[in-house]
């Protein structure tokens, strides 16, 4: 009879971080991931309608760079937290 040897895995998780660099960024993916839930999640949403949200949101001239990019970032984060995105 013949005898398999136990053998163990250690399995490494990795976190997904970006890190931040200013309270710019936090304000923005805060931002965004809360409207996308207070304004978009009941809402029907076609990739023409997600395109122009993020370019409009990162073009926005209101805010910092950083901040619309963040902005961008939580908002999507949201949607794909709340839905199949290719459906």
């Amino acid at each position: 009879m013949a005898h398999q040897a136990e053998t163990q895995v250690d399995v490494l998780v990795a976190q997904k971080i970006v890190e931040r660099t200013s309270k710019s960024f936090v304000d923005g993916v805060c931002s965004g991931y809360l409207t996308y839930f207070d304004e978009y999640q009941d809402k029907r949403l076609t990739d023409q309608e997600v395109y122009s949200f993020i370019i409009q949101n990162i073009t926005d001239v209101r805010g910092t760079d950083t901040f619309n990019a963040s902005y961008c970032t939580g908002w999507i984060e949201a949607l794909l937290e709340d839905r199949k995105v290719l459906h």
